[in-house]
């Protein structure tokens, strides 16, 4: 891994991303990154709190759009989580923090993956069907593992 990541922060998109003096270099990274964080994780929150049985009178299938948020906000943390990374790759390939928060995410991933599965059959079930017992206790999973992902990405900047 070190010499992939020595490789990967010499690249251009490192080498640029760390050095270039343009506000269109890291600070606009960092935002695009922090923004699509906010709506990734905010349009999960919702769909998360109202399987926990917040705003009962919300039809939980009517939800099922934020998805499209969801995942266009994840690829562009997936692009610029990449940029961020290239920018530091020999120091942050090194933290342990770095795979908790990478294991988080797909763990995450994962789990909104099902809930958005029990979301689609929806229409098939009642709002009180989806707001049972298992789609509960994976609402509050997910809220966890992107909590904990946040975290370890805050820590990153501090170990």
């Amino acid at each position: 891994m070190t010499d992939f990541a020595a490789w990967l922060q010499g690249s251009a998109v490192g080498v640029w991303t760390r050095e270039s003096p343009s506000i269109w270099a890291y600070p606009t990274v960092l935002m695009l990154h922090t923004v699509g964080l906010g709506v990734l994780v905010g349009a999960n929150a919702v769909i998360d709190f109202r399987l926990l049985g917040f705003a009962p009178r919300l039809p939980i299938p009517s939800l099922a759009p934020l998805y499209r948020f969801m995942w266009g906000s994840f690829a562009i943390n997936a692009v610029t989580g990449v940029m961020l990374f290239a920018s530091d790759a020999t120091t942050k390939a090194k933290q342990p923090v770095f795979y908790i928060k990478l294991t988080l995410i797909a763990l995450a991933l994962v789990v909104t993956a099902v809930i958005r599965r029990t979301v689609e059959r929806g229409p098939a079930l009642r709002d009180a069907d989806l707001s049972a017992g298992p789609t509960r206790r994976l609402a509050a999973l997910s809220l966890l593992l992107w909590a904990g992902a946040i975290t370890a990405g805050r820590l990153m900047a501090y170990l």
